[in-house]
């Protein structure tokens, strides 16, 4: 599994996705119920893309959505500080 921290990180990921699927920007955009230059400008990593059409992106392209805690400077997570 990858970490995804930037727009552009996120858009790569989505087309290296279609691509394994042998899908045009276009047919991504129908299954998720989008238009193709919305595809390609997520596919960049430019704009600012809605919420919503990312996770169509994501859903249509049958991958998952996981949101994690990154650890803090020192490995550990902010679960395992004594929150006092």
């Amino acid at each position: 599994m990858r970490s995804i921290t930037t727009l552009g990180a996120l858009g790569r990921a989505l087309r290296d996705a279609r691509r394994r699927r042998g899908w045009t920007q276009a047919q991504l955009a129908q299954q998720a119920g989008t238009t193709q230059p919305k595809v390609s400008i997520i596919e960049r990593g430019v704009g600012n893309p809605e919420a919503s059409t990312l996770l169509a992106l994501v859903a249509a392209l049958g991958l998952d959505l996981v949101v994690r805690e990154r650890p803090d400077a020192d490995g550990s997570f902010p679960w395992d500080q004594d929150r006092g």
